[in-house]
């Protein structure tokens, strides 16, 4: 027997709850319409948010026939949307935890590995991908391989042309206010910030690998998803975008986390879509 066709009315309902979700307030629910689980409520609002989509340019652009000439932008977010409605009413909300698996083997650890960092990021990989076809794997495997990857990960993701500039500045006025010569109070200021900025990177960047590692894989080992939801996978989403978008410069940054959130974004969408055998 078919499924009935959704109602005029459905995707407007999910696009208001993706607005939702991009502000964080995952837990609203408009009705009627099928639920969805937290963690993926999590997953789309971030993604929504990082494509910069909002529910009323998708319906402006839905009812102009408007397009995206580059991928990006209000009208890609509305596709975007639209294939994920389409794909969840097709599953009726009931979207299975090895969609996760999934999207991070084919496409979240493809594109923060990159061609020369395949070492610890297939293992994790190769985890997510027996994952995904149903194989289990303990919580002390799961730990070991997330661990490393999550700490390169939000090391990448510091914002660290921000860190410096603000550490360069202050340390510079500190110098000149105590006499430093100005080539002496630039040499000291570059080097303090250099130093700090390489201390606070390490220590966001490990305490972040430590405890999202753990909670990580017990979730996954006991495919549990409300404990994946309380991972904060929306936090997650934007790990990876900043990382993917190279905190090391600020010029183009912001261009490159919305590129980043839109390949991410298109690689969930195909993880869906595969689940619900379209």
């Amino acid at each position: 027997m078919s499924r009935p066709a959704p109602s005029a009315e459905a995707l407007p309902r999910f696009l208001t709850r993706l607005d939702a979700a991009a502000a964080g307030r995952w837990e609203e629910r408009p009705a009627p319409g099928p639920d969805l689980p937290d963690w993926f409520v999590q997953l789309t609002g971030a993604l929504w948010d990082g494509q910069d989509g909002r529910s009323d340019q998708a319906d402006q652009n839905g009812h102009n026939g408007q397009g995206s000439q580059d991928g990006q932008g209000p009208a890609a977010a509305a596709e975007w949307a639209r294939r994920v409605h389409d794909a969840c009413a097709r599953l009726d909300g009931r979207i299975p935890l090895t969609v996760v698996h999934d999207w991070h083997a084919r496409t979240v650890i493809p594109l923060l590995a990159g061609p020369d960092e395949a070492g610890p990021y297939e293992d994790v990989r190769a985890l997510h991908a027996r994952a995904a076809a149903g194989e289990p794997a303990a919580e002390d495997a799961w730990a070991a391989v997330l661990e490393p990857v999550l700490r390169d990960v939000h090391r990448r993701a510091y914002p660290y042309a921000d860190a410096f500039a603000t550490s360069a500045s202050n340390a510079l006025a500190w110098a000149r206010t105590n006499d430093y010569g100005e080539a002496e109070a630039r040499e000291f200021a570059d080097g303090y910030a250099r130093l700090n900025t390489g201390a606070n990177v390490t220590s966001y960047a490990d305490a972040n690998a430590l405890v999202q590692a753990r909670a990580l894989a017990a979730a996954y080992a006991a495919a549990d998803p409300a404990a994946y939801a309380a991972c904060y996978p929306f936090a997650a989403v934007n790990a990876y975008a900043l990382a993917l978008a190279v905190q090391d410069t600020a010029d183009g940054r912001e261009e490159r986390r919305r590129a980043a959130c839109g390949r991410l974004a298109a690689g969930l969408a195909e993880s869906l879509e595969r689940a619900a055998g379209a």
